[in-house]
């Protein structure tokens, strides 16, 4: 793969920031191609195959750093990485570390912003991490999360998430007595930029829905909608 020598260029700047060393920048090439501008090079690689793997890796390590960390129970540790492995978190920690700079995105896609979206910054996280474990290994992923991630943990810093699923079946629990059941309605959009409408139900009845680029994001939306709808 060509790499061209402003990349090169850029990827240094960020690995002194982040004092990161790198044997394989063709991994972190990778790791910053949106499909828009693999599409419009002709490439045969984007970033979602090393986010796949960069979503898994940051899943483990969140929960082994909780597990080790706190003596909480399941469902608190569940709470707990949801609100700091998401993607509004995943797209601050981007931000923060300066991985925004470098997405690769085509030109369509930059007049629209594409690489300011939540999703894709969220989505450049994931694969970041996928590339350092390939070029390293869990231990060297493990080091970069304990300087930008566990540390909000620790200090309970930035709520990025606010768990509306669990409120509503609390809610639902403690008034009616029964728990509230999610469907997705809808997809629509290219495959690597989908959109997602979810309703959420209970006894049969609608009680609220919403959209999101993930599932679970439009879950969530949906149960803001029911709770927003009870409340009144």
């Amino acid at each position: 793969m060509k790499i061209s020598e402003e990349f090169k260029n850029q990827f240094d700047v960020l690995a002194k920031k982040l004092q990161i060393s790198y044997k394989n920048i063709n991994l972190y090439y990778e790791a910053f191609i949106h499909p828009s501008y693999a599409n419009e090079k002709k490439l045969n690689v984007d970033y979602e195959r090393l986010e796949f793997l960069g979503d898994a890796i940051l899943d483990f390590l969140v929960g082994e750093y909780l597990y080790k960390t706190y003596n909480y129970n399941e469902g608190n540790m569940t709470k707990i990485r949801a609100e700091y492995v998401c993607e509004q978190a995943n797209s601050e920690y981007a931000i923060e570390m300066g991985l925004n700079e470098l997405i690769l995105v085509g030109n369509g896609a930059r007049k629209a912003n594409e690489h300011k979206r939540d999703s894709v910054l969220g989505n450049v996280f994931e694969s970041f991490l996928g590339a350092l474990y390939l070029d390293h290994d869990m231990d060297y992923v493990r080091e970069i999360l304990k300087i930008w991630v566990f540390p909000k943990i620790k200090e309970l810093k930035n709520e990025f998430f606010m768990d509306y699923k669990t409120k509503l079946q609390e809610y639902m629990q403690a008034e009616r007595g029964e728990n509230p059941t999610y469907v997705i309605v809808k997809e629509s959009g290219p495959p690597h930029d989908k959109t997602f409408e979810a309703v959420v139900m209970a006894d049969n009845v609608k009680l609220g829905s919403g959209i999101g680029k993930k599932r679970k994001d439009a879950e969530q939306a949906a149960a803001k909608e029911a709770l927003d709808k009870l409340a009144k």
